[in-house]
């Protein structure tokens, strides 16, 4: 029903569609447009000469930019927006957290559209969007301390509202022209996804229920289950319990791993990082043994959750990493709030060590005109002008994508490299970097369903906002349909699916485990996709919609 009413709609967006006269007008004016850029200062000669090396410095010191701003800034006021409207934890991580972690990609595509006129906004979207389900579920596996093991729903329903996203993105390509019309279908596709995030407890709840009914155990929910495979045996009184850390604040400042933190992965203080993160899982595990054996009304395994709840009353031992044994009381469960909870201000005092004063060097430039022009609302003081942060935060992040962009595009030309592939292998992966370092800290702490899921979950962002938002735009403004230059791009789309689907396939085919074989499955698939896109690029492969 869902789809026939997408397909009735993108019919009638294409109804008013001018002719092919008016198409190839259109395309002539649109290949006219030159982009909005300011001239350079070194000539294409002296670029090609060894100037272009300041280029990709800066395009890399703007990579670095942009994920100080969003997570030091940007996140921080969205979180404070998030508190004063009272907003649930699973919508305004399908919201707020999701533009938050996705601003850079959603203003290249902006950029893109309105002053570069060319495609570095979809191919950088592409091109994250494949990072973040190959690469960075690869990378998760691979330095994850232990075999994690995921469960079904958070996969099936972000990649089920992912799939119908890129089958509607598909159709809109098909011409290689976006009108407003096509973009706001794929856009509401976006309110869809929010609105169903609304209610996807109740919703997994009542499908759990429906297929294991006939099966003992109580149907929880994937937060309550999305922990490794690390094994403890604890048992406590059951009774109410916090929620688990959402993933939307789940968040580690790019700045504070370069400068305050000696190595993300691991401390130099006899391996506390390790111990602790093997604590806080011990914990976790608890948490899901006390969310089972709570009886649910009307639920299938009421009687036997009770008789579950009867035998773990007795308190007993956990296994901790030290070979020692510690009693677990039900408080420690807070424990795991320290993983998402990250209020210190910004830390602008010296650092010590010669390699942090280095790093620190480097970023002041960055770091001191964020500061002093944008309030810190991690402080009392800062919370009060929020609106200030909010407001600053994006026409910084404007300000550094622009500079990206043009410094990506002087960088092709002088290497004649397209736009389209800049933005599928350099732009993406350079604005995906911090959530790659994110991702595989929290699951190396052992949440492999948050890594997994922020990382479908931000694709589904960039493809329902990222593309279609700007195209409306566009379309409004302007009057005319957007035109896609890129001869690759549609089959670089229909990869993506393609991916998406072997990513599934993969993962079921490893029985839900996250281990070193998916790992480099996903690595292997990574650069499968990446040769084949500029194969189909360069002109080495040919897209049969050609």
């Amino acid at each position: 029903m869902c789809g026939a009413l997408l397909l009735a709609l993108l019919a009638a967006a294409r109804a008013g569609e001018p002719n092919a006269t008016d198409l190839a007008t259109e395309q002539t004016d649109l290949e006219e447009k030159t982009p909005l850029f300011p001239p350079d200062i070194f000539t294409e000669e002296q670029r090609r000469s060894g100037a272009v090396v300041f280029h990709v410095i800066g395009m890399g010191y703007m990579f670095v930019a942009l994920a100080i701003v969003c997570d030091e800034f940007f996140v921080p006021a969205l979180d404070v927006i998030i508190e004063r409207l009272a907003i649930r934890d699973d919508v305004a991580g399908a919201t707020f957290m999701a533009a938050g972690g996705s601003a850079p990609e959603l203003f290249t595509s902006i950029i893109g559209v309105f002053v570069s006129f060319d495609d570095v906004g979809i191919g950088t979207i592409v091109g994250s969007a494949v990072f973040n389900i190959l690469f960075v579920i690869g990378a998760c596996a691979l330095f994850s301390r232990t075999t994690l093991s995921l469960t079904w729903w958070p996969l099936f329903r972000d990649c089920t509202f992912y799939s119908i996203s890129l089958l509607v993105l598909i159709y809109c390509f098909r011409d290689n022209v976006i009108y407003w019309q096509e973009a706001l279908v794929l856009f509401s596709l976006y309110g869809a996804y929010v609105l169903f995030m609304r209610w996807n407890q109740p919703v997994e709840r009542a499908l759990k229920k429906l297929i294991y009914k006939n099966k003992h155990g109580n149907a929880t929910t994937s937060s309550e289950t999305s922990v490794g495979t690390n094994t403890a045996t604890v048992t406590a009184t059951p009774g109410p319990s916090k929620p688990p850390p959402p993933a939307a604040k789940f968040r580690h400042g790019l700045l504070q791993l370069m400068i305050h933190t000696i190595d993300p992965m691991h401390d130099g203080e006899l391996g506390k990082v390790d111990e602790k993160a093997t604590q806080l899982h011990a914990i976790a595990s608890l948490k899901v043994l006390l969310e089972a054996t709570r009886p649910t009304a009307g639920g299938a395994g009421a009687a036997a959750a009770k008789h579950s709840a009867a035998a773990a009353a007795k308190e007993t031992t956990l296994d901790l990493p030290n070979g020692g044994l510690a009693d677990v009381q039900l408080d420690a469960i807070e424990e795991i709030g320290d993983l998402e909870e990250d209020t210190t201000p910004l830390d602008m005092s010296w650092p010590s060590g010669f390699r942090k004063r280095v790093t620190y060097l480097l970023v002041a430039p960055i770091v001191f005109p964020l500061w002093i022009t944008l309030p810190d609302t991690r402080t009392p003081r800062g919370k009060k002008l929020f609106p200030i942060t909010f407001i600053g935060s994006i026409v910084w992040i404007a300000f550094f994508s622009y500079l990206m962009v043009w410094w990506a595009n002087l960088v092709g030309a002088t290497a004649y490299v397209p736009p389209e592939v800049m933005g599928l292998t350099l732009l993406a992966a350079g604005t995906s970097v911090p959530d790659l370092i994110t991702s595989v800290i929290v699951a190396r702490k052992g949440f492999g369903d948050m890594a997994v899921s922020s990382s479908v979950g931000s694709n589904i962002f960039d493809v329902t906002v990222g593309l279609p938002l700007p195209w409306l735009l566009y379309g409004i403004i302007n009057g005319e349909p957007v035109q896609v230059n890129s001869k690759g791009m549609v089959c670089s789309i229909v990869l993506l699916f393609a991916m998406l689907i072997f990513v599934i396939i993969s993962i079921a085919c490893f029985r839900w485990k996250m281990n070193r074989g998916l790992g480099f499955t996903m690595f292997l698939l990574y650069f499968v996709f990446v040769a084949v896109s500029l194969g189909l690029e360069y002109g080495y492969l040919h897209c049969p919609s050609e």
